[in-house]
């Protein structure tokens, strides 16, 4: 299968030393990073190691970014005089969000919405530790950005939509890469409640670290489950945007289904 790559990269100079954003293509890259998931692996790549990130990239099925089209790629681009890197086939998010809002948001905006979470510094400080060759910084700040793309991926992959707030109200967007006919998780929730199923799930706190947890469902109103934990051996009460995914486990046990 061929693989699917998300890629994020930082830069050596600034628009103000190339004279704006129409000279992109002189920023320079200092790294980029990637998650591929059939490795199921984040790595960084140095600019001596762009030959074998090429070779990376002309194996995949599909590139994940946001901007990428419009600003990884161009920056990228002049490392493979041989290669036009827009023959790969290419998801861009923020492409997909402007074509339904008409507007563009930042990757910290949609991520906060999405996810909870957000970046964990701007490209500037990426500039800093490139030239201070703090590269183990560099890399942990990139990785971050590619996690925080690949989970905003997936969470449209899994949920049909994606966040942002329009006004201080949190509104949907409809992901464009979400797999007609499959079920969105709220739907794989719902007919497991119907049905008195347990139901494993992988749930995502807000720091970004999932943990596997089987429950039995009490209730579900609106975004909130309530439900026996069996991890904690509790009721707990659980946000289906933080569910990443479900399988059925069996049966809800009888007495778990009394309590209110």
């Amino acid at each position: 299968m061929k693989d699917i790559i998300v890629l994020d990269l930082e830069t050596k100079k600034t628009f103000d030393e190339v004279g704006g954003h129409q000279n992109n293509h002189l920023l320079g890259v200092s790294l980029v990073g990637v998650y591929s998931y059939n490795l199921d692996k984040y790595r960084g790549f140095k600019e001596e190691e762009f030959d074998e990130l090429l070779d990376l990239l002309k194996e995949a099925g599909l590139v994940i970014g946001f901007n990428s089209k419009a600003f990884d790629f161009p920056v990228l681009q002049p490392y493979y005089k041989d290669f036009d890197l827009a023959s790969i086939p290419h998801l861009d998010i923020l492409e997909e969000v402007t074509k339904i809002l008409g507007h563009r948001l930042k990757l910290d905006s949609v991520a906060h919405s999405t996810l909870g979470y957000g970046k964990s510094g701007s490209g500037l400080d990426a500039i800093v530790y490139y030239r201070n060759d703090e590269w183990d910084k560099l890399i942990k700040y990139c990785l971050d950005d590619v996690k925080v793309t690949k989970e905003i991926y997936d969470y449209g992959l899994q949920h049909g939509n994606i966040w942002y707030h329009n006004g201080g109200v949190k509104t949907d967007i409809n992901a464009s890469w979400f797999k007609s006919g499959e079920k969105t998780i709220n739907q794989q929730v719902q007919e497991a409640w119907k049905d008195g199923q347990q139901i494993e799930i992988s749930y995502m706190d807000e720091k970004g670290d999932v943990t596997s947890r089987k429950i039995d469902i009490q209730n579900i109103r609106g975004n909130k489950i309530k439900a026996f934990c069996h991890l904690r051996d509790a009721l707990r009460m659980f946000d289906l945007d933080r569910v990443k995914s479900v399988k059925v486990a069996g049966k809800m046990q009888s007495f778990q289904k009394t309590l209110i």
